[in-house]
Parts: structure tokens; C-alpha cells; sequence
């Protein structure tokens, strides 16, 4: 009582000044003083029976602030306050709840981050085996331009296809069932050794000895599978690139055949051509042979002829000599580009003989 009379009396006597400076630096305490007031309450709300073992004299006084908050008394100096050894307790106790609830956080945030990393990883691994099977698609049917039609792929290598793939998938599936059945029996040992040792039944050392020998034998084990799946993959790629080599060296006497039978078809062409023209030449010489001899047994019969005879005779023979010309040079110039055309093929059929052997 004598309190509140000294501050009513300070109060009186005090200046305006004094009182905004005092109501500031009330202002300025109140956030701590919330803040105090908010942990004692949440700590108040928490208070369990062990608690009140613990500390009874704290809880006694806890449940009197309670009542006294509830009633309207303004008794100020009845109010009691917390030691410092109280408050560093309930500080302590806060502590360790936020510290676990900031646990349980972090484990459900780091088992939400695993879960989307599997699945990241489940999508990255699904993303790559179908782009792997596009490109294998896309190999097996052919890259051809929209100009050049498109390509007819039998039916025989599309079953192959399909049947490989569906091998490689149950490969797969074998291989991850058996993951999955030891990822499994090793969890059920896992949560069975847990099981020991929080019922106080933990293994023995001949036991521990058993498991050793055990972990050794599957090390080894696993070890020697390992050196397998790497030969196994090593032979594998071996194969592959010879694989890859007689298709280069293939798909090289494909294009070679090609151009071959092209340069045949042209060739055949050209050959006709000039047997047309040189049986053409032949019936042209037949018939000017004949008309040599007519001329000739025209002449042995020489009988002088008129002028207009001689000049339109002359006129003849000079077209007839020059066709003749004529034919002889397309008989020289066809006999010299059949007499090239045939150095060019027994070149061409030398150098194919050189590149298969």
C-alpha cells in the first residue's frame, strides 16, 4: 500500500514532461513484457502432472497468479513474482518444446524433400528410357526428308523391336524386384535389431561374430556380381561397337551397290544407243556401197551425158560424199566413246575388287 501511495503522490507532483517520458518508456516494455507474458502463458498451458512434480512451489504459485488474474482485486502488493531460477526453468522448458517441435519439422521437411527427390529421380529415369527407346526407334525406321517419301519399315524389325523391349522391361523389373526384396529383408533385420535393443534383448557377440562372417560372404558376393555385371557390360560394348562397324561398312556397300547398279543402267543406255547408231551407220554404208556400185556400172556403161546430167550427178555425189563424211566422223566419235566408256568400267570393276578384298 505504501507503493501505490508513492507512485500516486509522483504522480501528483510530477510534470507533464516527466509523465510522457515515463508513459514512453512503459510503451517501449510493453512488446518484452507481452512477449514474457506469452511464454509464461504457453508454458502455463503446457504445465502437465510430471511438471508439478518437479517444481510444486512454481505450480502453486502459477495456479494463485492464475486465480488472482481472474478476480478483479487490485490488491498490487498480494501480486507474486517469479524468481530467476523460475524463469530460466520455464525458459529452459520452452526451449526444449520449440527445439523438438523445430525437430519434427525438419524430419517431416527432410522426408517431403526425399519423397520429391524420388519421384524427380523416378521422372529423370523415365524421361531418359524414353527418349533412349525414341532414338532407338528413330535408328531402326530412318531419318528420310518429307521430300523423299516415306520409308517402309518391315514388319519384322518393328516385332523385334517390340519383343527386345520387352525383355529389357522385364529385365528391369527382375532386377528391381530383387532390389526391392533386399532392400526389404534388410529393413526387416534393421527394424528387428531395433526391436532388441529397445526390449533390452541385444545380440551376443557370437552373434555379432555370425553377422560379420554373414556381411563378409554377401561383400564378397556382391563383389564378385559386381566384376560379372562389369565384364558382362564391357563384352557388351565391345559388341556394340563392332555391331555399329559392320553396319557402317554395310550401309558403305549399300551406297556403292546403288551407285553401281546406276552407272550400269546408264551405260546400258548409252551402249544402246550407240548399237542403234552404229547399225543405223551400217545400213547408211550398205546403201551407199550400193549406190557405188549402181555408180559404177553406170560408169563401165559410160556414155557421155547431157550437162544438166553431169551437174545434177555432181550435186548427188557431193551430198553423197558429204553424208558419208558425215556418218564416218559419228562412226569414229561413237567407237572412241565406247572405246572410254569401257577404260571407265574396267576401272570401276578394278577398284571394287580392290575394296572387297
Amino acid at each position: 500500500m505504501q507503493g501505490t501511495v508513492k507512485e500516486e503522490d509522483w504522480i501528483n507532483r510530477a510534470t507533464n514532461e516527466e509523465l510522457l517520458k515515463a508513459i514512453t518508456e512503459i510503451q517501449s516494455h510493453i512488446p518484452e513484457e507481452s512477449l514474457e507474458n506469452e511464454c509464461y502463458k504457453s508454458f502455463l498451458g503446457k504445465l502437465d502432472i510430471e511438471t508439478e512434480k518437479v517444481m510444486p512451489s512454481l505450480s502453486r504459485r502459477a495456479s494463485l497468479v492464475r486465480k488472482r488474474s481472474k478476480s478483479r482485486s487490485s490488491a498490487v502488493d498480494r501480486f507474486v513474482t517469479l524468481t530467476n531460477e523460475q524463469k530460466c526453468l520455464i525458459l529452459q522448458a520452452q526451449y526444449e518444446d520449440l527445439k523438438n517441435e523445430s525437430e519434427q519439422t525438419r524430419i517431416s521437411f527432410e522426408e517431403a524433400l526425399d519423397l520429391q527427390k524420388a519421384i524427380s529421380e523416378e521422372l529423370k529415369a523415365r524421361q531418359e528410357e524414353i527418349l533412349k527407346n525414341y532414338n532407338q526407334f528413330c535408328k531402326l525406321v530412318g531419318n528420310k526428308n518429307s521430300s523423299e517419301g516415306l520409308q517402309v519399315v518391315p514388319a519384322e524389325k518393328v516385332l523385334r523391336f517390340s519383343d527386345d523391349y520387352s525383355k529389357f522391361l522385364d529385365t528391369q523389373s527382375d532386377k528391381l524386384r530383387l532390389k526391392n526384396s533386399s532392400i526389404k529383408s534388410t529393413l526387416k533385420k534393421v527394424e528387428e535389431q531395433l526391436r532388441q535393443k529397445e526390449s533390452g534383448d541385444v545380440l551376443g557377440a557370437v552373434d555379432f561374430e555370425q553377422t560379420k562372417i554373414d556381411n563378409t560372404k554377401c561383400l564378397a558376393e556382391i563383389d564378385e556380381k559386381n566384376h560379372n555385371i562389369q565384364k558382362m557390360k564391357i563384352t557388351a560394348a565391345r559388341t556394340l561397337q563392332i555391331l555399329n562397324g559392320y553396319k557402317k561398312k554395310l550401309n558403305e556397300a549399300l551406297q556403292e551397290e546403288k551407285y553401281i547398279k546406276e552407272e550400269q543402267k546408264q551405260r546400258r543406255e548409252m551402249q544402246k544407243r550407240v548399237e542403234s547408231e552404229t547399225i543405223l551407220a551400217k545400213q547408211e554404208l550398205q546403201f551407199e556401197r550400193t549406190l557405188n556400185e549402181k555408180f559404177e556400172d553406170q560408169i563401165s556403161s559410160y556414155r557421155v551425158p547431157s550437162v544438166i546430167d553431169f551437174v545434177k550427178l555432181v550435186s548427188e555425189e557431193r551430198d553423197l560424199t558429204r553424208k558419208q563424211n558425215i556418218y564416218t566422223r559419228r562412226l569414229k566419235i561413237a567407237e572412241v566413246e565406247l572405246h572410254c566408256q569401257k577404260k571407265l568400267w574396267l576401272k570401276k570393276q578394278r577398284g571394287s575388287h580392290n575394296e572387297t578384298i
